[in-house]
């Protein structure tokens, strides 16, 4: 095989178990091309060449077991969850030397599932403040997103066909729209966070990032389960490609005055595409009180970041930046009443959408505003993300060609357990772009 980092998990995964492809082979692979991109592209924060190769000899040499669906499948892993001996210090120097003895729940299962992890990717810190080195493989002056900045940027460089992230606001969809890739912020629920760095526990979800629709099956046949230790686990069903929509939501709001016209062409080239597909589209224009997600999102996040990071603020403040001490100040400010309209209004937006979207529909919506900004403006807004993370519905970054050579694409979401719908969805749109 030429170059096996041009494919997809998925086809790598059958041409592993057709034995066409070896564990190793792609492991060493995928480590070349790193060893090539890193310099510039800057998306890995511990990588250990010689245990991954290790890893994938072991899979070579054992028996095939059907219950590996990512067998031999190279994996980056944000530094936010913890991977058994090697650093993840959640984009921050205050835990530069962070070295977790056990594996998070979803590293765990990544691991039962046959996955080789070649390393932790690198976070924003704290998965919400200063942006971390890592630049967007389409344009190195161009930011990458946050806060999973690496793994998408490992994922859309062809360095790994396959990386976890995680989301609190957008830190899934956007990385994924500026990077050109696919990702999925899954029900909340769906992937279990024992083991994860927190930042709200209304808001924390962990979601794949790879190139296909079939790759985010496979991903997600590994990392859903319910996990008894995890209080905010639950049972979501596995996610296939037979489950066709049958109708799409072109969604208005909130925010819509945020959307550039590299944003909105994307649009237009989705629901061109759902059309071709012969899928009928209603628009709907959310009512004025969406516009409140901005207050919603900072209210959960500031007070979530003053409680499970106020430590660190106390005995570590110089070594955060001004925009995290900002964020961590302001949490503290926030009172049990505001902190609880700010959840009973995500519970109101939920309700709403729920009736908006019955099963069978898929809403496509603006992801971000504009196209990657210049690294030196910073990561990019995350509000358009925020109104699915609040209400925990599953939400999927879809690619729509380029803009100035530069990625564009938008977010499909669906009621929660609805994954199959959004994924087929996306299988049919790539048919006709």
């Amino acid at each position: 095989m030429s170059d096996p980092t041009t494919l997809s998990a998925a086809a790598a995964a059958v041409a592993i178990r057709e034995r066409r492809l070896g564990c190793e082979e792609l492991t060493r692979a995928c480590l070349d091309r790193i060893a090539q991109l890193e310099p510039t592209v800057q998306a890995f924060v511990d990588l250990q060449p010689e245990a991954a190769l290790q890893r994938a000899r072991q899979l070579d040499r054992s028996t095939l077991q059907e219950d590996q669906a990512l067998r031999g499948i190279p994996v980056a892993v944000k530094e936010v969850f913890d991977v058994a001996g090697y650093r993840c210090a959640w984009g921050t120097s205050v835990h530069a030397g962070r070295i977790p003895a056990r594996d998070a729940e979803s590293v765990k299962r990544l691991k039962a599932a046959g996955a080789v992890i070649l390393g932790t990717a690198v976070s924003t810190e704290y998965a919400i403040a200063a942006a971390g080195p890592t630049t967007n493989p389409h344009d190195r002056s161009r930011s990458p997103g946050g806060s999973s900045s690496g793994p998408a940027a490992a994922v859309a460089a062809h360095m790994v066909p396959l990386a976890l992230g995680s989301q609190s606001i957008g830190s899934i969809i956007r990385p994924s729209v500026y990077c050109g890739v696919m990702g999925l912020k899954p029900t909340r629920g769906a992937i279990s966070n024992r083991g994860a760095m927190q930042l709200a526990i209304e808001l924390d979800q962990a979601g794949p990032i790879a190139r296909t629709p079939e790759d985010l099956v496979l991903a997600c046949r590994a990392l859903f389960a319910q996990d008894p230790l995890d209080a905010g686990s639950r049972a979501v069903p596995v996610p296939d490609l037979s489950s066709p929509a049958r109708q799409i939501v072109e969604i208005v709001g909130p925010l819509r005055e945020r959307v550039q016209p590299a944003s909105r062409e994307a649009v237009e080239r989705a629901l061109s595409a759902c059309r071709k597909a012969g899928l009928p589209v209603r628009r709907v224009e959310l009512p004025s009180d969406f516009d409140r997600i901005d207050d919603v999102v900072w209210t959960l996040i500031c007070r979530g970041l003053a409680a499970q990071h106020g430590g660190d603020y106390n005995r570590a403040a110089n070594l955060m930046s001004p925009r995290m001490r900002e964020l961590v100040e302001r949490g503290r400010a926030i009172t049990d009443g505001q902190h609880r309209r700010a959840a009973e209004l995500a519970a109101g937006f939920a309700a709403y959408l729920t009736g908006l979207l019955p099963p069978g529909s898929v809403a496509v919506q603006a992801a971000v505003d504009d196209v990657a900004p210049l690294r030196v403006d910073g990561t990019g807004s995350p509000l358009l993300q925020a109104l699915w993370t609040a209400t925990g519905f599953p939400v999927l970054s879809m690619p729509c060609g380029t803009v100035g050579d530069l990625p564009v694409g938008v977010q499909l979401a669906a009621a929660p357990m609805h994954e199959s719908t959004l994924l087929t969805v996306a299988a049919t749109l790539l048919r006709h772009f």
